[in-house]
């Protein structure tokens, strides 16, 4: 079955390292990057992609500009009954090795199964509750299984803590510290960082498969709940997302973006640095919009998990 990988996109910044981990894959058949581009600097590094690898193509519709209220009438290009979709955000700045092989035949074997299939997320507030109860990862600090959680989805201190914990695993070959069963999504918003279809389904469902509003409600909740279907997240494939947006500004400011593409053996990004403020500085008493950030410690185990986790 042919994999074709879709992506709303696209911010350079992050295309750079997600473009290493798809084109190196033999697996991946197509990408299809969704222009919703927010500047023509954008555009351009996506027409540079496409010119060199003949898997890219730029889908384009009228009126999309960087909104996210223009991304579920992309999913019109997701047409081919021979194929499955895998969407994944323009920031998913780190895959597993082997991540499209070992997802397709996970797919494959589970046919049938769920109604939607993502692997386990870093940075994703369902992700995080698995992890923090499921897996042998230690973390210390408020959550709450809500795609939206008012604790590590609104503020950067969950992220900030968890991603270099992700990339020293990752280089010392503790990903299955991590790994959790699989579990179903039933009735819940899950956000959409990472997720597939198989494409005779959305042919067969026609226009009930797709959204009118918001595409991550609908596809994550909504039309799961109408169908009776659940999704299913993959709790032994690792993927990690850099950011929602109440984050991005902080997490921009470390070097944390740029610890991910070394990771993956690339050089730094070329992107403007966030800068506090003196005055910000200043002032510990302003108030946040979220409320106080919540604190957080996450390690590793002491004791090496189980490799056959």
């Amino acid at each position: 079955m042919k994999l074709i990988v879709v992506t709303p996109a696209g911010r350079e910044k992050y295309l750079g390292v997600l473009s290493h981990h798809v084109l190196k894959s033999s697996r991946v058949h197509e990408w299809h990057l969704w222009d919703n581009c927010r500047n023509e600097q954008d555009r351009a590094y996506l027409r540079q992609l496409a010119s060199a690898d003949s898997r890219i193509k730029i889908k384009t519709l009228s009126g999309a500009n960087g909104k996210n209220d223009a991304i579920g009438r992309f999913f019109r290009f997701c047409d081919d009954p021979d194929a499955f979709y895998l969407r994944l955000d323009d920031d998913i700045v780190f895959l597993e090795d082997g991540f499209f092989e070992k997802y397709m035949e996970r797919v494959l074997t589970e046919r049938g199964s769920a109604l939607w299939y993502a692997p386990l997320i870093i940075n994703n507030a369902i992700c995080n509750t698995f992890i923090k109860y499921l897996s042998a990862v230690q973390i210390e600090g408020p959550l709450t299984c809500q795609a939206m959680c008012p604790f590590s989805w609104s503020h950067p201190t969950f992220p900030l803590a968890m991603h270099p914990v992700l990339i020293e695993a990752a280089r010392t070959g503790r990903l299955g510290d991590f790994r959790v069963p699989d579990r179903e999504v039933k009735a819940s918003r899950f956000s959409i960082n990472a997720i597939g279809f198989f494409g005779s389904e959305i042919v067969e469902l026609g226009d009930l498969f797709h959204p009118l509003g918001d595409e991550e409600e609908w596809f994550s909740a909504v039309l799961p709940v109408k169908l009776g279907r659940p999704g299913k997240v993959f709790g032994d494939l690792i993927a990690a997302h850099f950011s929602f947006y109440p984050q991005e500004k902080a997490l921009l400011g470390t070097t944390i973006l740029e610890d991910y593409y070394h990771l993956a053996g690339l050089p730094a990004p070329v992107y403007k640095k966030t800068v506090v403020r003196l005055k910000d500085r200043l002032r510990p008493w302003k108030k946040y919009r979220n409320g106080t950030p919540p604190k957080y410690t996450i390690t590793l185990p002491k004791d090496r998990a189980d490799p056959k986790r």
